[in-house]
């Protein structure tokens, strides 16, 4: 079986990376091509999807390139992407306009106009959740009012996954995760939902075709065949976005199975065999890969994000960020009694407080506080954060067992251990912790094809690596720290409003 392959591409925010994995869904190897966005005044951040597969064909060229590899040993093509973007398209699957961001808030408008006419309790009734400036809504309707042009001449409105896989087969298609992130479908019924849709003035006819993530989309085309090095007519399954993805490669297969994803944003995910009801009516869930089963996804806005903006900040201009000292630094510190908040709200925050206008802050800086300290309140200000996220999970009553850590960002070995302390829980890191994403668009390419009957072999391939046990003895100052940093988004919250009004 090791001279038959699936190619999976794992669209990041930054870069793409290919990955060429065997048919039992071990990743033998890997090539990663970077790539930017682009950011404006009032909120805008841009991604160009030409470039994005431009850099996608760069390295599934290099990857087939490889000694002992030729392109008819690939069997199959999955693909996973950032989710909560949006693309508007012809009716060939050409981009229209650049991608509008998951980072990009200039919907913000829109959010609250919505808000207006369709109250929280209305939303969550008829949406399944409360939607936020970050959510595909608001932007798609940000796009039917200030781009008109645009609006007129799209076919289907996509996200970032659905546009790679048009740009490889033709296909405007998506899946029941992807389209439990449009708020518009009927995740039961496998379609959009008309209401829904209606009460949104979005037209579903607009929308992409719903199929399982598992399902073959359609053959490479010769002109992707041109461009990637790919066989044409090789099958590219519908694949899914990084959430599902990652829960996926991290092995959380099962119901109650948990991951966290230490990446630009950090989140939770908890596989449920139903869907589940936030008791604060604001939370919806996800769908999953598997079509049957559903994902409690947490999101805390900024991670390994704000880990990187302070790096920047704080180190020499145009200088790249040098991660192992910054793990020196904060590892040395990890017992110290000093107090420093850091607020991380850079670019708002989801669960649990749901405001787009939250900022960050240090609270408690004084003339002895150093670099060191400014990362180790960082780090502690997101963990923090990420207790909040978690204790808003378990108000759902559903089981979360072990949890199983993935991603990068800069996240090392100090941060981690934050991150375990301040949970008082155990973090399992999974082996090849960045690849976590592209293994769970290989297991979909598995499964599409008829190598795997289903998913659950995923959880035996995601190995853990190592164990970070929680340190009893710092639990109680993170205790009283994290009530801390609970009262300080109180106390800060009318500002923001007060400035936003």
């Amino acid at each position: 079986m090791t001279d038959r392959y699936v190619v999976a591409f794992d669209v990041g925010t930054s870069g793409v990376k290919a990955v060429l994995a065997d048919l039992g869904g071990r990743v033998v190897a890997s090539r990663y091509e970077p790539y930017g966005l682009r950011a404006a005044p009032g909120g805008r951040v841009e991604q160009d999807v030409d470039e994005i597969c431009g850099r996608l064909g760069a390295a599934c060229r290099a990857l087939l390139e490889r000694p002992g590899v030729t392109p008819g040993q690939v069997e199959a093509v999955g693909v996973t992407a950032q989710m909560f973007n949006v693309v508007p398209v012809g009716a060939g699957g050409e981009p229209l306009m650049p991608m509008l961001s998951w980072l990009d808030t200039r919907a913000a408008p829109q959010a609250a106009a919505l808000a207006e006419v369709m109250g929280p309790d209305e939303q969550f009734r008829r949406l399944g959740a409360t939607i936020t400036a970050k959510d595909i809504l608001p932007r798609i309707l940000w796009l039917k009012e200030h781009a008109p042009q645009v609006w007129d001449r799209t076919a289907k409105l996509l996200d970032c996954k659905e546009a790679v896989v048009a740009r490889l087969c033709g296909a405007l298609v998506t899946d029941h995760a992807g389209a439990s992130a449009y708020r518009l479908a009927d995740l039961d019924a496998g379609t959009w939902d008309a209401e829904a849709c209606a009460a949104a003035g979005v037209p579903p006819g607009l929308l992409p075709e719903v199929a399982a993530a598992t399902d073959v989309a359609g053959q490479v085309t010769a002109e992707a065949a041109a461009a990637t090095g790919l066989p044409a007519g090789t099958p590219v399954v519908v694949g899914a976005g990084d959430v599902p993805a990652s829960q996926v490669g991290a092995g959380a297969t099962g119901h109650g199975d948990a991951h966290v994803s230490l990446g630009t944003a950090v989140y939770f995910g908890v596989t449920l065999d139903r869907p589940a009801a936030d008791p604060g009516r604001q939370l919806g869930v996800l769908g999953h890969m598997d079509p049957r089963r559903y994902i409690l996804w947490l999101e805390i806005a900024t991670g390994g994000g704000a880990l990187a903006w302070l790096v920047r900040l704080l180190g020499p201009a145009g200088a790249a960020p040098d991660y192992e000292e910054v793990d020196r630094l904060v590892a040395g510190r990890l017992d110290d009694d000093g107090w420093l908040l850091f607020a991380p709200w850079l670019s708002g925050e989801r669960v649990p407080v749901f405001d787009d206008r939250a900022r960050a802050a240090f609270v408690g800086l004084d003339l002895s506080h150093d670099r060191g300290d400014l990362l180790r309140a960082l780090m502690e200000g997101v963990a923090y954060q990420m207790r909040w996220a978690l204790e808003y999970a378990a108000a759902f009553g559903e089981p979360i067992g072990e949890l199983r850590a993935v991603g990068g960002g800069g996240i090392g070995g100090a941060w981690t251990q934050i991150i375990a302390d301040v949970l008082e829980r155990p973090l399992g890191c999974v082996r090849a912790p960045q690849d976590a994403a592209a293994r769970g668009a290989a297991a979909c390419a598995l499964v599409g094809i008829g190598v795997e009957p289903d998913l659950s072999f995923a959880r035996r391939v995601a190995e853990i690596d190592r164990t970070v046990e929680p340190v009893p003895a710092r639990a109680g100052r993170h205790r009283r720290q994290f009530a801390d940093h609970q009262a300080l988004y109180q106390a800060l919250a009318p500002l923001f409003h007060r400035r936003g009004s």
